[in-house]
């Protein structure tokens, strides 16, 4: 075995104990938007499908007590799939979450 090859093999080793002894990674955050229901052109009758949702944007004054307004963006359109038991109305804010690929909601009434 060449000099260089021991080398490189106890380089590797050594990083490979380094790797070993890092701290378990953390979570990563899941995307979350708050979002409107509204209707394309037919609104949902079954709870358990894809909703049509705009983005709402918030404006306020961060000070405790102050209250917000909400205006959805209607240029946008976002396709929610309820996993909650009851259909949510038109205009219903909800969080949708970001869950493999697909925005999720929950509404259950």
């Amino acid at each position: 075995m060449s000099l260089d090859s021991r080398i490189e093999r106890d380089r590797h080793q050594a990083l490979a104990g380094d790797v070993d002894r890092l701290p378990p990674a953390a979570p990563t955050a899941e995307a979350a938007v708050l979002v409107q229901t509204t209707t394309v052109s037919s609104y949902p009758t079954t709870s358990a499908v894809f909703f049509a949702a705009n983005p709402v944007e918030i404006d306020a004054v961060e000070t405790e007590g102050q209250s917000a307004s909400f205006t959805a963006d209607a240029t946008q359109i976002l396709y929610v799939l309820n996993v909650g038991t009851a259909v949510p109305p038109v205009g219903t804010r909800l969080i949708a979450h970001g869950v493999g690929g697909r925005w999720v909601i929950r509404y259950d009434g």
